[in-house]
């Protein structure tokens, strides 16, 4: 009786056809390639093929890479007639057999019709060699080696053929140029193995690569399409199989069937613009897109007049080709008009109106970029990066009003336009402009929609006669509708009160108030705008005007939020009183208050007009207002700090340059002026350079003040590090510095209790400097720090951090009950987040974010963080895990977070993963009953690899009487890619893949 637990071979499917029966029945290839859906496929035909060649068996044997697997290839031409190898040494022959299969695998490219995109993509680049060494061998009628040399005699043999020779030789080249356009990224990772029949591309070997010059070969396909002569291509029947009573092979030249030159010439200078376009040589490829869609449009017009007739050599996309022309500037394509849009605002806004006022007919363009124009136009025009008036974002806003005439919600409506623009004289006529444009493309239910516009205007707007002046020419109304509108303008001007009227509501209420109290009035509503613009030039003009009402308190008084820097308020109260200190001190308080909301733009631009105001020759001379310059200017240095600490990924700032006058700020200490900057902008600059890696720039302050204790003592750290060039221990200074402020503090309550706190020193030292914290390697230095720490503290084996710079620090602590390990364990978690969000990909600091949730028992957390770490270092699984990245001691926490989860059978895979199987806790996690609902045990079958933990789980599905898992495992245990025959090669392979399946299973679950 057959034993159940055996593994059973797989059927092959009915319409599957082996490869060596295509040796028995030479009309068998051909019916079977025209079938629906050949199994197997023609490419898989093509790598069966030349796998059982001779060269490409001794390659596989003896696992040659690189040149010496390029020099056999080069040294095996096939002789046809005899069938035999001329190498160097005479070291392989070829039999029948092996020459019948280098017959079929031409035949079968000439069925594909010699399509180098599909070899390219599926045929490894040994394989493209050999095919094509073996056309050109077959066409010449002898031995070709590929690549063919430049002294290679092109002389045809009485076996070969003039036609079939020009063909190879066409393809050769073709394959030469194509070749050099992946040879950079050939060198690169490999590319994801996504499905079985596509093959990534192998790093490039001379001489496949960069030594095959290609100025021959453009040579050659230049003159071929110069040529008129008659072009022929290799068809099925032009190869012929050897007869089984003869011992010469011929082959059916005449089989080769002709194509037009506009077929040819249209195949290779598509090729040319993909090659120039690839080495930058724009003019050519303009030259040879333009040749390529002449030549198709001639070859169209060829093949109409012949139905029936498919290319067989032409395989260019045309929708590729477009899109070359467009890149090249030639194309006949109708641009639509969000490109012409997109084109505008990348070139200065150029023909923008003209742009905008066709959208308007054929509302084309999303309401949302127009709008994100008109506030781009607006920022550029203020800013001077755009060298235009405002009469542009005038006109621009009011076609946008216009065109949100026809929108079902009229989102933005004319009232922000005319409130916007009402002090420009032409702002109605650029809107009566628009619609004029816009009205022969209307329909009638449009039409309706621009007279309640306008209606809605004139009636509501002050100025709506000018608005009705202005339409009349538009021929929109009738004479009856004008009259009413009219008369509905004089009604409303008779009802209105006189005060409501805001031109003269000021003399009225000097004829019925008491004037102090319209006084009171104007200087109230100038104050108001005072606190509230955000402009310097506007807070110039309205102190003016301040001032001309002769004020009892300072200007500056006016809010009493606007809060300066204690050294620059002792000097401005020393000052006269005068429109330079109610200035200074206004700006100053704007720019404190805008730098708090991170309007780092602004601050710097309110007190840039304070320093330009400083520099003014009438006061420049003066010593207060000089000193005053100098503290401006390092408020400036310090908001740009925050800046750039603010905004560090997007580094909008000059680095080198912010570094330099952080330099020149710290020097100024040593200066021996009597004025310095104050002590927060002094801890701003240290920990810039800190950040910049300007550590020995930090060795002259005084390491006395408590503010710069922890960026020199890590500055110092640095410094030993490069001196040491080695794992011995750094400067204690900054481990002396942080572990006390972990230190516990007694508390004593009312009942006599004490308990254990924090010391507040975390809190008033520390955090102030890790929140500013942005240089990688500093990141590192600190966490590596509290990760001693908290090794120590915890000092349990299984919950130990790892990481980089970890051994620098000292190994004990005296007393570690004094410290507490809770505030360590939340600073360096929350340190890690901060990091982690800046350098998302830091891998080191991912793995120590998982030890750290591990450690405190967030199990899903830290399995959340050790699945990012090797999806990371895999590249999103995208290349193989290396063992740098997932050692045993990740591998060991991942499968204790797994068994904490209740997801055993992950436990268990995961065990597949340490450099040696443990097999007891494989055994034990599988025998484990699962509760949770995502760790189902035969959903991960297939991603085990080892037969060992398969042929357990199978014995343990038999004891249970779970017939159903037992077959599925059966299934898998029986692939053939984990039979335990195969060669390391195939195992490693196999692994691989399971690998990446199980990683992608983990981050669907845990990152999801």
């Amino acid at each position: 009786m057959d034993d159940p637990l055996r593994p059973k071979a797989i059927p092959l499917a009915a319409e599957t056809v082996l490869w060596f029966e295509f040796l028995l029945d030479p009309n068998l290839l051909t019916k079977h390639l025209h079938k629906p859906n050949a199994e197997p496929s023609p490419i898989e035909l093509i790598n069966q093929f030349i796998a059982m060649s001779p060269e490409m068996q001794q390659i596989t044997q003896i696992d040659l890479v690189g040149d010496t697997a390029a020099d056999i290839l080069r040294g095996i031409p096939v002789t046809p007639g005899t069938g035999s190898i001329i190498p160097s040494g005479d070291t392989i022959r070829l039999t029948r057999k092996q020459f019948a299969l280098k017959i079929l695998t031409l035949k079968v490219a000439t069925f594909l019709r010699w399509d180098l995109d599909l070899f390219e993509k599926h045929l490894t680049n040994i394989r493209q060699v050999s095919l094509l060494r073996d056309l050109c061998t077959i066409c010449f009628g002898k031995p070709v080696p590929i690549p063919i040399p430049s002294d290679f005699n092109t002389t045809v043999t009485a076996e070969g053929n003039e036609k079939a020779s020009k063909f190879a030789l066409t393809i050769y080249h073709r394959w030469v140029l194509r070749l050099q356009i992946i040879k950079d990224i050939a060198n690169k990772a490999l590319r994801p193995q996504l499905h079985n029949n596509f093959v990534p591309i192998e790093p490039m070997h001379p001489p496949f690569g960069a030594d095959i010059p290609t100025e021959t070969s453009i040579e050659y396909l230049k003159q071929l399409c110069q040529s008129s002569d008659p072009f022929y291509v290799c068809a099925n029947d032009t190869f012929v199989l050897i007869h089984p009573n003869s011992e010469t092979n011929s082959q059916n030249f005449e089989g080769m069937k002709q194509i037009s030159p506009a077929e040819l010439r249209t195949q290779i200078f598509f090729d040319f613009v993909n090659f120039y376009l690839y080495t930058k040589q724009y003019r050519h490829a303009q030259e040879a897109v333009i040749e390529c869609r002449k030549n198709l449009l001639e070859m169209k017009t060829e093949y109409n007049k012949r139905p029936k007739t498919e290319f067989i050599f032409c395989h260019l996309d045309e929708n590729e080709l477009e899109g070359y022309l467009m890149a090249c500037g030639v194309s006949d394509r109708l641009v639509s008009l969000m490109e012409k849009f997109s084109a505008s605002t990348l070139n200065n806004y150029k023909d923008i109106l003209e742009i905008l006022k066709a959208d308007n007919k054929f509302r084309e363009i999303p309401l949302v970029n127009r709008r994100i124009l008109e506030l781009d136009i607006e920022g550029a025009i203020s800013q001077g990066l755009l060298k235009e008036n405002r009469e542009l974002e005038m006109k621009v806003a009011a076609l946008n009003v216009v065109r949100c005439i026809f929108e079902e919600e009229n989102v933005f409506a004319s009232v922000d336009f005319f409130e916007k623009y009402k002090n420009f004289n032409n702002c109605f006529a650029a809107i009566a402009d628009g619609i004029f444009d816009v009205l022969n493309h209307c329909s009638l239910r449009d039409r309706n929609k621009v007279k309640e516009f306008l209606v809605d205007c004139i009636l509501k707007h002050s100025n709506g006669k000018q608005l009705l002046q202005i339409i009349e020419v538009i021929g929109l109304f009738s004479s009856l509708e004008l009259e009413d509108l009219k008369r509905q303008i004089t009604e409303e001007e008779i009802f209105v009160p006189t005060l409501a009227i805001q031109t003269d509501w000021k003399i009225t209420a000097r004829n019925r108030i008491d004037p102090s109290a319209v006084d009171r009035i104007e200087v109230g509503s100038l104050e108001r705008q005072l606190i509230s613009c955000s402009n310097a030039n506007a807070v110039r003009k309205l102190l003016v005007k301040l001032a001309a009402t002769n004020p009892t308190k300072p200007l500056f008084t006016v809010n009493p939020s606007w809060q300066i820097p204690t050294p620059i308020n002792s000097l401005l109260m020393s000052m006269p009183r005068g429109f330079l200190q109610d200035f200074a001190y206004v700006l100053l308080g704007k720019a404190r208050e805008m730098a708090a909301k991170n309007d780092y733009v602004g601050a710097v631009s309110m007190l840039s007009v304070l320093k330009s105001e400083t520099q003014r020759q009438e006061l420049s001379n003066t010593s207060s207002v000089a000193k005053l310059g100098k503290l401006v200017n390092w408020e400036i240095l310090l908001i740009q700090i925050c800046q750039c600490l603010e905004e560090w990924n997007k580094k909008t700032l000059d680095l080198q340059s912010l570094g330099n006058r952080c330099k020149q700020c710290l020097s100024s200490l040593q200066s021996g002026d009597n004025i310095i900057p104050r002590i927060e902008i002094i801890d701003h600059c240290t920990i810039m350079l800190l950040n910049l890696s300007e550590w020995s720039t930090l060795m002259f302050l005084d390491k006395r003040l408590p503010q710069l204790e922890l960026s020199l003592a890590f500055a110092t750290t640095f410094l030993d590090m490069e001196k040491m060039k080695g794992t011995k221990k750094a400067c204690r200074d900054a481990w002396d510095i942080v572990l006390p402020m972990f230190s516990n503090q007694t508390k004593r309550g009312g009942g006599g209790n004490s308990r254990n706190s924090p010391s507040l020193a975390v809190n008033s030292g520390l955090t102030p400097f890790l929140k500013r914290i942005r240089d990688q390697g500093l990141f590192s230095l600190v966490i590596s720090l509290l990760g001693k720490i908290h090794n120590i503290l915890k000092d349990d084996a299984n919950y130990e951090l790892n990481g980089e710079y970890i051994q620098l620090w000292p190994t004990s602590i005296s007393n570690p009950l004094g410290y507490s390990i809770r505030s360590v364990s939340e600073t360096l978690n929350w340190l890690l987040k901060e990091a982690l969000k800046y350098y998302p990909q830091a891998i080191t600091w991912l793995k120590m974010k998982g030890d750290v949730e591990l450690a405190i028992g967030n199990n899903e957390a830290a399995m959340r963080c050790y699945v990012n770490a090797l999806i990371t270092g895999t590249e999103y699984c995208t290349i193989p895990l290396q063992r740098m990245i997932a050692d045993d001691f990740v591998i060991r926490k991942m499968i204790r977070c797994c068994s904490n989860l209740g997801c055993y059978m992950q436990a268990a895979v995961l065990c597949q993963f340490l450099d040696e199987i443990d097999y007891s806790l494989a055994f034990k996690n599988l025998t484990e009953k699962s509760s949770n609902f995502t760790d189902a045990m035969d959903a991960y079958y297939g991603c085990i690899w080892d037969t060992t933990l398969l042929e357990f789980i199978v014995n343990l599905h038999a004891k249970k009487g779970e017939n159903t898992r037992k077959l599925e495992a059966i299934a898998v245990m029986s692939t053939l890619e984990l039979n335990a025959n195969n060669n390391d090669e195939i195992k490693r392979e196999a692994a691989a893949i399971r690998k990446s399946k199980f990683l992608r299973a983990l981050a669907k679950q845990y990152l999801l």
